[in-house]
């Protein structure tokens, strides 16, 4: 879901992919429910995840990161992997094996519904 929600915020909003970023929090060390957060990977900050977060383009840009799995077809109709087009990118290569759309698919589906 972070690295969905970063592509889909960044190519609804019209923000530089590298100027924002992600990771996960887990409360308490619950490794079951951990909450995504975003920040500006910008020094001194460019207000990106402050524009994100507003209501109408938190709504966009969860629409549009459903739209980029949606239309890829990587891992079959599984979607049990990711690509380059839809979740993979340099900065999270170290987890590559673990990103599927699927999920992501899912989730947004239920959630937009």
């Amino acid at each position: 879901m972070l690295y969905g929600i970063l592509e889909g915020a960044c190519n609804a909003l019209d923000i530089e992919r590298q100027d924002v970023d992600g990771t996960l929090y887990y409360y308490s060390g619950n490794r079951h429910s951990p909450a995504l957060v975003l920040f500006d990977d910008v020094p001194g900050g460019a207000g990106h995840v402050r524009n994100i977060a507003e209501e109408a383009n938190l709504l966009a840009a969860l629409e549009r990161t459903l739209e980029i799995v949606s239309r890829c077809d990587c891992g079959g109709e599984r979607a049990d992997t990711s690509c380059y087009g839809c979740l993979r990118n340099y900065s999270n290569q170290y987890c590559h094996d673990v990103l599927k759309r699927g999920y992501v698919i899912e989730f947004l589906a239920n959630l937009l519904q």
